[in-house]
């Protein structure tokens, strides 16, 4: 499918896929007499320039004489035959090669929650058009927001009411209300879809709602957590068998059965602040302690069978993550760096520095487990950041300002869009991904933003 220049003297090719949906990657190589050309600048353009985009432009030839990009086209873009040109100079002679595509790309249809939590209400967003749909009540101070994974309903974590709000998503409704127990801080969705399991963190439990009737089937007792710690001390097996509660200060983790709700303790090092349970397989279950220690969990015999020294000096360790591949782990806290351990061998491989940051807010991991995005901000000066980690070269290749307070970070299901809320402004920063570009800030309605999710 690729055409070249020429054979003789300088020469330049161009390789596309025979189809892109929303994002592909182009190659080509320059050469000079049948050598290899480095350092060429090669122009990419499009018969489509309002619909098509490429990152980057121009393209740099490496020391085999090969370029790269990102191309991208437009949301709402139908089905089109997409002409690229790729050109440039060698010896002051203009070289160029073209290539035909179909390229494509549905509209975003996608809706983004946010939880005001000072003014006790939510906002719904429009994904396509990156404004506001509705801003509606809860109760007392909203805090987190899942989305069911059929996409047909939102759960808001009520704080200070003890109660969990249903939405509605098709018409973004408050249908319900589920009275559960105190401090109603956190949330996980079973991966079916049926069950909701509330972490309250003042009763000391979890709560679990059936979502076929948003009906409270049980209160299971764990043990005492902190108020304090907002990150991610609850998950869920990626198979739903087991749910997992750091329990602060009580220096525990708690170990729900999903299917008799029955609960198992086990003993952590000292203050457990976060569990990630992603891994793919089910097998393992990673728990962070603010003591720089990760304890590797067997779901088999729920007991602790490595433990992790992240032989680095970085104070308050607050959250973290698995890749959805399972390869790497991503620890955050009160410094401007990310650690990354690799679970392969519950090896720490490096430290990543974030410019501009005192401490860390949130990270999560795009689907495709290519990059992690991490929010941040200073405390000596309003600046917010999302910081956009590349997982293969583990280095931070993008930083963007957003505003001053990021607070929660998620990731669209087509890794084409993030989103970021903000306490002060109350607000929604849209980052397109294809150039780790700022393109919306979305007013919320409210004040205080919390919790964010995007629908499936």
């Amino acid at each position: 499918m690729s055409k070249s220049h020429s054979d003789c003297f300088p020469s330049i090719t161009l390789n596309l896929p025979q189809q892109v949906t929303c994002q592909g990657t182009l190659t080509g190589t320059v050469t000079n007499n049948g050598f290899p050309v480095e350092g060429a600048e090669v122009t990419l353009t499009s018969s489509e320039p309002s619909d098509v985009s490429f990152d980057p432009n121009p393209a740099i030839t490496d020391e085999n004489g090969d370029y790269t990009s990102s191309m991208t086209i437009a949301p709402d873009t139908p089905s089109t035959a997409i002409l690229v040109i790729a050109s440039t100079e060698v010896d002051n002679i203009l070289i160029s090669a073209t290539d035909f595509t179909v390229g494509s790309c549905p509209a975003i249809m996608e809706t983004i929650y946010i939880t005001n939590q000072f003014t006790d209400n939510f906002s719904a967003i429009d994904g396509e058009t990156n404004t506001r749909i509705t801003t509606e009540d809860t109760q007392s101070k909203p805090f987190r927001v899942a989305v069911t994974p059929d996409g047909q309903y939102a759960y808001i974590t009520n704080l200070n009411s003890a109660s969990v709000t249903v939405v509605r998503v098709s018409d973004n409704t408050v249908i319900d209300k589920v009275n559960v127990q105190g401090g109603s801080q956190n949330l996980v969705i079973s991966p079916d879809g049926q069950f909701v399991y509330v972490y309250n963190i003042d009763a000391p439990s979890v709560s679990v709602i059936r979502v076929a009737d948003n009906k409270l089937i049980e209160n299971i007792p764990v043990e005492e957590g902190s108020r304090q710690n907002t990150f991610n001390n609850i998950d869920i097996t990626t198979d739903g068998r087991f749910v997992y509660v750091t329990n602060t200060n009580a220096s525990t983790v708690s170990v729900i059965k999903t299917s008799d709700n029955s609960v198992q303790t086990i003993i952590a090092p000292e203050f457990p602040v976060a569990v990630a349970a992603g891994e793919p397989n089910s097998e393992f279950v990673y728990v962070l302690s603010d003591d720089r220690i990760i304890s590797v969990i067997s779901t088999s015999t729920q007991s602790i069978v490595d433990t992790i020294d992240l032989e680095v000096e970085t104070p308050s360790l607050l959250n973290l993550i698995i890749t959805p591949d399972g390869k790497f782990l991503y620890v955050i806290g009160n410094a401007q760096f990310v650690d990354v351990v690799r679970t392969s061998d519950n090896t720490f491989v490096s430290s990543i520095e974030l410019p501009n940051a005192n401490f860390s807010t949130d990270l999560v991991a795009s689907l495709s487990s290519e990059f992690v995005y991490v929010t941040a901000n200073q405390s000596l000066e309003p600046f917010g950041t999302l910081n956009v980690i590349e997982v293969a070269s583990n280095s931070l290749i993008a930083q963007v300002e957003v505003e001053n307070s990021p607070q929660q970070v998620t990731v669209n299901s087509s890794g084409t869009r993030v989103y970021v809320s903000n306490s002060d402004p109350d607000s929604v920063d849209v980052i397109q991904t294809s150039d780790n570009t700022l393109i919306a800030k979305v007013a919320a309605g409210g004040n205080g933003g919390q919790g964010i999710a995007v629908t499936p």
